[in-house]
């Protein structure tokens, strides 16, 4: 087996007398793994290192609530049975997801009725807003905190600690949104960050994603740390993402249950691990629930 410091060779002297030639895809596979070769996500790819793509589960769902806030489409999943006041997971969608992806292709409300969690989840989509001030004078990220969760507790939901989870620009926002509410002093439940689109600095950020760098300085989450201590957060990247050195680096500065695995930045991925994400939630609102009971 190489060591580490055997891998590190450098990306010309791959590409010059031929070494790309690599003689098998295990050891194609090691390079990937220390980022030699280019092109990771698509690499990761053609290796077949992303797993298997989960499968939404063929079961009765729940009542489904649909609507519309601020141009944001809404869906409020909840599980079979009678309805009761069910704490709730505010989901996020990622850049300009539809809200019927939430449904549809992430397969919410079914992967919902099947785990036999007892909780709503209420996803909404964000546009390409990513959840915070914008100079055009849109706030997505306000819109769910001073309209959407007051909504859901119209509805009979049960707001004293929301949750949040969500994907790519979702997954960031369920962490900064948890971080706003930290902030105004207000109790939040588990987060679970799927594939979160974060980056380290301004220069490297997709564009869009930040107005300028004081903006970023603001609402880029590796500012903001500090105000997930103390919170229940998980974190799920498959490794051939493109966000995954971004998110180790966040993992090392954020207590947080992590899980790394083989995937990349897909549905395929996101479906594969939102049972487990599912059940992780399930169990700290259920713990949540019985210490407030004992109060």
């Amino acid at each position: 087996m190489p060591t580490l410091a055997a891998m590190r060779v450098t990306r010309r002297g791959l590409l010059a007398g031929g070494a790309l030639g690599v003689g098998t895809a295990v050891g194609a596979g090691a390079l990937v793994e220390y980022d030699v070769l280019p092109g990771r996500t698509r690499a990761y790819d053609l290796l077949g290192l992303d797993g298997g793509d989960g499968v939404i589960p063929d079961v009765p769902t729940g009542s489904v609530e649909r609507g519309e806030l601020d141009g944001l489409g809404w869906r409020i999943f909840h599980p079979p049975g009678e309805p009761t006041r069910l704490p709730v997971v505010v989901a996020l969608g990622g850049a300009h997801q539809r809200v019927e992806s939430l449904e549809n292709d992430l397969g919410l409300g079914a992967f919902l009725a099947a785990s036999g969690e007892r909780f709503a989840i209420a996803g909404i989509e964000g546009e390409g807003s990513y959840w915070h001030p914008r100079k055009d004078g849109s706030d997505t990220g306000r819109t769910v905190l001073e309209h959407f969760l007051p909504l859901l507790g119209e509805r009979g939901l049960d707001m004293t600690r929301p949750g949040f989870l969500g994907w790519s620009m979702g997954g960031y926002g369920a962490l900064l949104l948890a971080t706003e509410r930290v902030e105004a002093g207000q109790p939040v439940g588990p987060i679970a960050a799927t594939s979160p689109a974060v980056w380290t600095s301004y220069g490297d950020s997709t564009g869009g994603a930040f107005d300028s760098q004081e903006d970023f300085d603001e609402y880029g989450i590796f500012g903001r740390t500090d105000l997930l201590d103390g919170l229940d957060v998980r974190i799920d990247c498959g490794r051939g993402d493109p966000f995954y050195r971004n998110v180790v680096e966040l993992t090392g500065r954020v207590e947080a249950d992590v899980h790394l695995e083989a995937g990349d930045h897909t549905a395929g991925y996101w479906t594969r691990v939102l049972p487990a994400q599912l059940a992780w939630l399930g169990g700290r609102l259920t713990a949540e629930e019985s210490a407030a009971d004992a109060q």
